[in-house]
């Protein structure tokens, strides 16, 4: 008998082949920039305060949990997770500390920004800090006037359009191509920390007008090994 394919398995199978091409033949994004307020919990933090902000197992804090689980499986892929927010650093890290519906913790987040700059003027800051180009950079942001104003100043950065339904954000983020990678190396589990001693090495170094006492402070010493040539 003849094998019939509906104009709709041709549609599937065509999405399944590009994306296998683009996993391929496109280089992967490597850190996902993600806001906080109303992004990782429901709510502002500066205007709400912790107790009032909404993350958890049941009713509206819900799709925000599964949000961040699924931020967990791409971190465990060896995405980097990059907080941009506009906010008090002190807020933001009090929730990560404190608030027990967290799931993402600090020590999953690679590098941050969190202060009241241009969105835009903190991912070029983040991209020097870490050495990564800005093609490399997936942003994600509730508020539509963020989005646009990265799109219109870095089109190298992939931005995307979050499902107006909040309860669709895990499964669109898990669909997201652009990180797919066939085989999950030690260096990729490994990245993260990686890149949290450079952002460290950064922050503690601005806080030195002379490099050389920087690096006295830290006690860097030269380690000599036989070359076998």
């Amino acid at each position: 008998s003849r094998c019939r394919i509906s104009s709709f398995g041709i549609e599937v199978l065509a999405k399944g082949l590009k994306k296998i091409a683009n996993r391929i033949f496109k280089s992967s994004k490597k850190a996902l920039l993600i806001d906080c307020d109303n992004t990782l919990w429901s709510g502002v933090i500066a205007e709400d305060g912790i107790d009032k902000i909404k993350i958890g197992e049941e009713g509206e804090g819900l799709a925000f949990f599964e949000f961040q689980k699924a931020i967990i499986k791409l971190k465990e892929q060896g995405v980097l997770i990059i907080l941009l927010s506009k906010n008090i650093e002190e807020d933001v890290f009090k929730v990560f500390k404190r608030h027990n519906g967290m799931v993402l913790k600090m020590k999953d987040v690679s590098a941050y920004k969190i202060n009241w700059d241009e969105k835009s003027k903190n991912i070029l800051d983040i991209s020097k800090d870490l050495d990564l180009s800005l093609d490399s950079f997936v942003f994600w942001d509730d508020n539509p006037i963020e989005r646009e104003k990265v799109k219109l100043k870095l089109n190298e950065v992939d931005v995307i359009e979050p499902d107006f339904d909040v309860s669709n954000w895990s499964k669109q983020l898990l669909e997201y191509d652009g990180f797919s990678k066939f085989n999950i190396t030690k260096n990729d589990s490994n990245r993260t920390k990686q890149y949290q001693t450079r952002q460290r090495f950064i922050v503690r170094k601005a806080n030195y007008k002379d490099e050389i006492d920087y690096l006295k402070s830290i006690k860097v010493r030269a380690k000599i090994i036989n070359l076998n040539i």
